[in-house]
């Protein structure tokens, strides 16, 4: 499809309200079903509804919108304000500006091969959510422990005033235990033999498998390893510029930064007993590479090897290698 023989409306998208933009027309209406309504109804017809990923607040008119017939694209929001700041004379950021602004992003070929969002079932929903929740919780625990930690060296570990913390850091993790179950089991009903091919991989668990899963929502649709690894967010960035800079080593960070954490925990159990991630981990060190380099390194391989057993259909199995990894 060509940008150019359809209508695309731009919105930028908050809690109580969202901004749309369509051929030299500004709009305001309510985050609700009445302003989801109005918006369709005003809309130029077989437009393609374009918005940024905002959160939680762009999913529900995002699956409205789809549910009711129209295309809808959700994109990245570092992409779009790349391509904003890369335009001349664009200074204003307002709610108005920034559905222009989305508008003109959606309009662009850039975006043209960007695809279309998809709807997702009811338990994946429901899985991606409690991903999230565990995300939190494990920073609220991790929050908790080091508070404790340092109130205590002014009022003594014994204070009953620590209680409160040590008392929510214990709910947290009851809660974090009783939703890793419902995870991995929503895990196993939507993805069985995916499920069940990670957990043959030496140090990948029943929970980090269900993250990954439930993260990627389809590992074949990556065309190589390489792409799934980028996704994830473990992919080296190198900066050069003549002599003065010559920057080599750090991972681009995006993706799932709760995936990432995981990846790291398991790398302990991997260096030990995963043979193709120790040569490797050991191999970097016997070079001279960092410690951490080296455990990046062994995520990525852990993540080349999830590939390769999902690809291939087969099983893991230590110090073979993968046709597909």
């Amino acid at each position: 499809m060509k940008n150019d023989k359809r209508s695309f409306v731009g919105i930028d998208i908050s809690k109580d309200t969202f901004n749309a933009y369509w051929e030299n027309c500004d709009k305001k209406y309510s985050n609700n079903r009445k302003g989801w309504n109005m918006l369709l109804r005003e809309a130029p017809v077989n437009s393609v509804i374009t918005m940024e990923a905002t959160g939680n607040y762009h999913y529900k008119l995002a699956v409205y919108a789809k549910q009711k017939g129209y295309d809808v694209k959700v994109f990245n929001p570092y992409k779009v304000r790349s391509f904003i700041k890369s335009l001349p004379g664009h200074k204003a950021k307002t709610d108005k500006t920034d559905a222009r602004s989305i508008h003109r992003f959606a309009t662009n070929e850039e975006s043209s091969n960007l695809p279309f969002f998809e709807l997702m079932s009811s338990q994946l929903v429901r899985a991606r959510v409690i991903v999230s929740l565990l995300n939190r919780m494990t920073v609220l625990e991790t929050a908790c422990g080091n508070a404790n930690q340092s109130h205590g060296l002014v009022i003594g570990k014994t204070d009953d005033l620590l209680g409160v913390l040590t008392g929510l850091s214990d709910v947290c993790g009851d809660s974090h235990k009783q939703l890793e179950k419902e995870l991995c089991s929503l895990a196993r009903e939507l993805y069985p033999k995916q499920f069940r091919l990670l957990q043959t991989i030496t140090g990948i668990g029943a929970k980090t498998a269900a993250v990954l899963l439930v993260s990627v929502k389809d590992i074949n649709s990556f065309e190589t390893s390489g792409y799934l690894s980028s996704f994830v967010g473990l992919v080296s960035r190198h900066y050069e510029s003549g002599t003065t800079l010559n920057v080599n080593g750090h991972i681009v960070k995006g993706g799932n930064a709760y995936l990432r954490s995981l990846l790291y925990s398991c790398t302990k159990s991997a260096i030990q007993w995963n043979k193709p991630c120790s040569d490797l981990y050991y191999r970097l060190r016997a070079k001279g590479r960092l410690h951490m380099v080296a455990v990046v390194a062994v995520m990525h391989k852990l993540v080349k090897i999830a590939y390769g057993v999902v690809k291939s259909g087969e099983p893991f199995r230590n110090g073979k290698k993968l046709a597909l990894a």
